[in-house]
């Protein structure tokens, strides 16, 4: 056998000493075969280093053998373990992962979301830009296939995994409540793109609740943009000083704001995280943020994808307040 030809399901049934379509089954967990068979046929294939052509399969399936994600900002890294999460269960299950990236523009999303919908996966997770023209236009022309929205508010519509954003912006504000912070600003996406609108309805009604003074800062959640509104308020001696972000990632500009205005966070200002990745506890001083297991939001949605329920469910992953040294004790 030549080694620069292609090794074919016919080479794997020849060498298990078995027919084609018993082959095929074999590889594909489907119909009635013998655990015996089972065995001979995947030893064969290990041995011959055969790969199952995916354009053929999907073919035979009448779907791609390929999960869908679509992030809003790759830059944060929360999205890349998102991602590592996925490919762990779709790798189980013979599955990948087509990957694009909104880098939250409207217009882009819609577009991805076309592209994923032409035949490329057989169903899509995606962390939406505010609004719900793409996630609707998949869920007109794409009905047969699977949808998770990652890191929204809830809705009966479609299936949302993420962390539980009540619980974490309720522990947060709490946490500067409890140590004397009595004026918070919430840095958000501009009305138009936050998917993620129960965070900013649980920060009003939590400060409302705590007698803080609540306010809420509209940007594009990109670094560079987060540090500049972030540097506005620290130019005016009646600005803001406390910052309670979406995630780890926006809060580094607030780092980088507080550095470039001459102030130290911990002790001038004080901000709190979302998401606390590895990087987080590395910060000077360590970022005080709200963790929980991320993975774990991308591994529900692939299971989730690969095993779709009839009726749509709110998945909230559990979080905790992991505290470190950049919020300053006001007591006193």
């Amino acid at each position: 056998m030549s080694p620069t030809r292609r090794i074919t399901l016919k080479d794997v049934a020849r060498v298990a000493g078995v027919s084609v379509p018993q082959a095929s089954l074999a590889m594909n967990g489907q119909g009635r075969v013998a655990p015996d068979t089972v065995r001979r046929v995947r030893d064969a294939a290990d041995r011959l280093g055969y790969r199952p052509n995916p354009t053929a399969r999907a073919l035979r399936r009448g779907r791609a053998d390929a999960v869908g994600l679509i992030t809003r900002n790759l830059s944060n890294s929360y999205f890349l373990d998102v991602l590592r999460g996925m490919e762990g269960v779709a790798s189980e299950q013979g599955s990948h992962i087509v990957v694009m990236d909104s880098g939250y523009d409207a217009a882009t999303e819609l577009a991805a979301v076309r592209r994923m919908a032409d035949g490329q996966v057989s169903g899509l997770a995606i962390a939406p830009v505010g609004g719900t023209e793409a996630v609707d236009w998949w869920r007109v022309n794409r009905p047969d296939l699977p949808l998770v929205l990652l890191n929204v508010a809830p809705t009966p519509l479609v299936t949302t995994i993420g962390p539980d954003s009540p619980a974490a912006v309720s522990v947060a504000v709490d946490h500067l409540a409890e140590l004397g912070h009595s004026r918070i600003g919430f840095v958000s996406a501009p009305a138009s793109d936050a998917a993620d609108t129960d965070r900013a309805e649980t920060f009003l009604a939590r400060c409302a609740r705590l007698d803080v003074r609540p306010e809420i800062l509209r940007t594009r959640l990109r670094f560079d943009a987060v540090r500049e509104i972030v540097a506005s308020e620290l130019v005016d001696p009646a600005g803001l000083r406390t910052f309670l972000m979406n995630s780890d990632y926006t809060a580094s500009a607030v780092y980088q704001a507080t550095r470039d205005a001459g102030l130290v966070v911990g002790r001038d200002v004080s901000v709190v995280g979302h998401d606390d990745i590895p990087t987080s506890g590395l910060l000077a001083p360590a970022l005080t943020t709200i963790g929980f297991d991320r993975q774990a939001v991308g591994v529900l949605a692939t299971e989730t994808l690969l095993a779709p329920e009839a009726r749509p469910r709110t998945v909230r992953v559990p979080v905790n307040l992991v505290v470190r040294d950049s919020v300053v004790d006001l007591r006193g």
